[in-house]
């Protein structure tokens, strides 16, 4: 007999946590490579001290892991969440870190600041200088296929058709 297949199994569950052990270890150095500017500012105990070119190149494992995290995707066809979209820079591939690799502010364009939907979060990267714009409250939109239609009433159409011939209708007819 047949194994009966789970209908909550996950197509490729390997490429998942492949991308998520790649992320998690992008994570991982780049918070040492902050480490490691920390402990520069700080008195040195034993009085080894990385230079920068140690927090440099922490920073760039940190960014080829993402790189390959998002070849990783790209290649399985599989979708990164919003979350991990948000949190790495897709001009340089930096995992953007609050107050350590990026800078977040809320603007409103809005003439005065009165409009409160017009809220946008911006994040600049640090190391590449470019910015990614979020709408703070707007509700994402879903994807198509999982949008319901919604069949234009038949009562509308008929409105449209009975305006249309009024308006034909109150048009005089000249005689040429």
């Amino acid at each position: 007999m047949a194994k009966i297949k789970n209908a909550h199994a996950v197509q490729g569950r390997h490429i998942y946590a492949r991308a998520s052990y790649l992320y998690q270890a992008a994570s991982y150095l780049s918070s040492q490579a902050c480490e490691v500017q920390q402990s520069q500012s700080a008195p040195s105990d034993r009085g080894l001290e990385m230079d920068g070119c140690g927090k440099r190149a922490l920073q760039n494992l940190s960014r080829q892991a993402l790189v390959d995290m998002r070849a990783v995707c790209l290649k399985s066809q599989i979708r990164q969440t919003p979350v991990i979209k948000k949190t790495v820079c897709k001009f340089c591939d930096t995992l953007l870190v609050e107050g350590q690799t990026c800078v977040s502010v809320v603007e409103n364009r809005s003439a005065g600041g009165r409009k409160p939907w017009a809220d946008v979060m911006v994040i600049q990267c640090r190391t590449c200088g470019r910015a990614k714009r979020y709408p703070v409250s707007a509700q994402r939109q879903k994807r198509l296929p999982l949008r319901e239609k919604q069949p234009r009433p038949a009562q509308d159409v008929k409105q449209d058709v009975v305006e249309e011939r009024e308006v034909d209708m109150a048009e005089p007819i000249s005689p040429t």
